[in-house]
This record gives C-alpha cells, sequence and structure tokens, in this order.
C-alpha cells in the first residue's frame, strides 16, 4: 500500500503545471509581457531560433487548442510595419522534439482567438478578425 501511494505521489508530481484544459473558445488569447510563461517561450525562442520570440519587446501568451499535453505560445511584438503597430506569431512543438511558427511569417494582428472551425472540422485560428486555417506547412489566411 505504501508504495501505491508513493507512484500516486509521483505521478501527480509528474504532471506538467500546462497540462490543464484547452482555451476556452471566442475568447482573446491573454498575453503579458513578465512572468513564467513569458520567460518559458523566451527559453524556447531561444533555444529554436524563433526570430519574433527572441525580440526584447515581445510579450507572450500560452494556448492549447486541443486536448493533450501540447501547449502553444502567442508572441505579440510592436512593428512599425504593421496598421495596428502589432505583430503576431504562434509557436508549437513538433513531434520531432523541436518548436517551430505556425506562419510562414509573423502576421499583423494583436489579438489571436481559437475558432471557428473549418469544413473539415479543425479549429482555424482568429487574428484581429481574420481567420488564419492550416495549409501545409504553416497557416495561412482564409479568403
Amino acid at each position: 500500500m505504501r508504495y501505491a501511494l508513493l507512484g500516486l505521489a509521483l505521478a501527480v508530481s509528474q504532471t506538467p503545471a500546462w497540462a490543464g484544459p484547452i482555451t476556452p473558445r471566442g475568447v482573446t488569447v491573454p498575453v503579458s509581457c513578465t512572468g513564467p510563461v513569458v520567460a518559458d517561450a523566451r527559453k524556447v525562442a531561444a533555444a529554436n531560433k524563433l526570430k519574433l520570440g527572441m525580440l526584447p519587446a515581445t510579450c507572450f501568451g500560452q494556448m492549447k487548442i486541443y486536448d493533450g499535453p501540447d501547449i502553444q505560445y502567442v508572441a505579440v511584438a510592436p512593428s512599425a510595419s504593421c496598421p495596428r503597430g502589432k505583430m503576431l506569431d504562434v509557436f508549437g512543438k513538433s513531434r520531432a522534439g523541436s518548436w517551430y511558427s505556425y506562419f510562414e511569417k509573423p502576421v499583423c494582428g494583436a489579438g489571436l482567438v481559437i475558432g471557428p472551425k473549418n469544413q473539415w472540422g479543425d479549429w482555424m485560428l482568429t487574428i484581429d478578425g481574420r481567420h488564419y486555417d492550416s495549409r501545409g506547412a504553416y497557416y495561412v489566411q482564409v479568403p
């Protein structure tokens, strides 16, 4: 009995804090410029050479599109070339273990919402009212 309890305690302590529920749909993913999510995202960006995430002024949010252990980081940084002054990227972890960008290059925008679903039932990303869907290697704007 004692070993069973130790095993249970060990299993609970190894569950990552981010393995919680999926991100609510229709709600903008909160972004912050300080805190543990930002520290973790900066480490991921530096280790994987994700350019937008390596800029000092970049702020981050964390989301989960689907159930399971996988999380994504939303990176938002100032941009003089974007109409609203912000650009955005999303970083996800590949099955090989490295992190990658969801977009070929960051897109203009400051707020990301998960949804709606596309015609195949997969979740799209909505950035400042524009829908993006996974097509090939990257998410692209849906016409």
